[in-house]
């Protein structure tokens, strides 16, 4: 479901998978490290050593229902809302999906971070989708348990912005990035579902330049480790 290469540019994307309780987030399944492309999450601009002007476009997944078109009865029965325990595959998504599209920090080294931004397209379905910005610290100590979570939802369009205090997470873990919660969806849908395209701007500490450098390097041992991206 998710061969592909994890990173794209700058970015490492990371999934969670839940259960689908009537159209809303169930008990926890599974998370693993997944291709961005996979995510349905498209760079299109991302420049070395910086996030800083880099463009992206969110979207819900829609590899999971495709890929089990061609699978197994119970795969189709998994990803699918089928009725007939995935002999016919049904017409909609079964699980619940936390996409995380984020640039990681193995160790941070600065007293705060913000990351701001321009939503520059946006015909999301946010009855059936939800896309935010946000700041993570994972306690590498502590089974990456999510230790700090600030998070915006993306505006219609115009700005955006998050900030967080990182002072008592020194040495932890950082991401940095932008999720997309929804049901896993038919590829038929992708018009009527929507899509947001974003634009950082600006991650305004000096030091944090440096910072991103550093991470770059470190995160390609750390994203091979399964862990949850939400507390």
């Amino acid at each position: 479901m998710h061969a592909s290469s994890v990173s794209a540019g700058n970015w490492t994307g990371f999934m969670n998978v839940f259960n689908n309780a009537s159209g809303s987030q169930g008990s926890y399944v599974f998370g693993s490290a997944w291709g961005v492309s996979d995510l349905k999450t498209t760079v299109s601009n991302s420049s070395s050593g910086t996030i800083v002007g880099d463009q992206l476009v969110l979207e819900p997944n829609y590899n999971t229902y495709t890929n089990s078109l061609t699978g197994s009865d119970a795969d189709r029965a998994f990803w699918t809302d089928s009725t007939d325990g995935g002999v016919t595959p049904g017409p909609l998504g079964n699980k619940w999906m936390d996409a995380n599209t984020y640039e990681e920090t193995a160790s941070i080294a600065v007293p705060s971070y913000t990351l701001s931004g321009n939503v520059t397209s946006n015909n999301l379905n946010t009855s059936l989708y939800t896309a935010k910005a946000f700041i993570k610290v994972l306690d590498p100590s502590n089974n990456y348990a999510t230790v700090l979570n600030d998070s915006v939802t993306l505006p219609a369009s115009g700005p955006f912005i998050v900030t967080s205090n990182l002072a008592l997470y020194q040495g932890k873990l950082l991401q940095v990035g932008f999720s997309m919660n929804g049901l896993n969806a038919n590829p038929v849908n992708a018009a009527s579902n929507g899509s947001v395209g974003v634009t950082i701007t600006g991650v305004p500490e000096p030091s944090t330049y440096a910072l991103l450098a550093f991470g770059g390097c470190a995160a390609a041992s750390l994203r091979r480790r399964i862990r949850r991206a939400n507390a």
